[in-house]
């Protein structure tokens, strides 16, 4: 056989490292890729499984309003469950003047509320389920200061003074007797009758007298 040169043996130990180095290499390369791909993965997957959030609400928290709202919008950054919101206004004394339920359209929650809102300071409760079933919860609060009602001035009535009732002069005829009547049909014809028998005296008298001065 023949013997290996000094060369060749130093060469052999050299190639045998550089293939552990290599294989070290690559294991560490596919190390870090396999990291960056967990980190990746998970950095892609946060806002997916974050919780919905409030965004906006109207009236605005902390609104000083002089006109009653009719309704209360929360609207969220992502759509959250219809069957689970619930919205609670109630005025400084515990009255709710909520009117029925939410109504829940992709990120938007409506809750109607009562006609007739009396002066005061309202609190606003909400909570909602978001997609992924964790409970979102808050509150916010506005003030509603309705104008006085105005009504008409009255005057006190000037004091007038006191009238007399006006007389009118009407014909009144006097009471009559019922037997007024009947005393004055008896007089005439008494007198009737008085005519007549002087008629009578008269006549015998003129005929005596004939006799006696024929």
């Amino acid at each position: 056989m023949r013997p290996m040169s000094s060369r060749a043996r130093w060469c052999r130990p050299r190639s045998t490292s550089s293939r552990r180095l290599s294989a070290v290499t690559v294991a560490l390369v596919a190390s870090s890729a396999f990291a960056l791909a967990a980190v990746t993965s998970v950095v892609n997957a946060a806002p997916a499984s974050a919780h919905a959030e409030l965004v906006r609400i109207t009236p605005d928290k902390d609104a000083q309003l002089t006109t009653a709202p009719k309704d209360v919008v929360l609207g969220f950054n992502e759509p959250v469950n219809t069957s689970f919101a619930t919205v609670v206004v109630t005025s400084a004394t515990g009255v709710s003047v909520t009117s029925g339920k939410p109504v829940v359209v992709g990120t938007t929650v409506t809750q109607a509320l009562v006609p007739g809102m009396a002066t005061s300071a309202y609190r606003v409760a909400f909570r909602v389920v978001s997609n992924d079933g964790h409970p979102v919860t808050g509150e916010s609060s506005f003030t509603l200061t309705l104008a006085p009602t105005t009504s008409p001035s009255t005057s006190p009535p000037s004091a007038s003074p006191p009238t007399t009732p006006s007389i009118t002069a009407t014909n009144v005829a006097p009471a009559q007797d019922p037997d007024a009547g009947q005393s004055r049909g008896l007089g005439r014809s008494g007198l009737t009758l008085a005519g007549a028998f002087a008629l009578l005296l008269i006549g015998a008298g003129l005929l005596l007298w004939r006799r006696e001065h024929p």
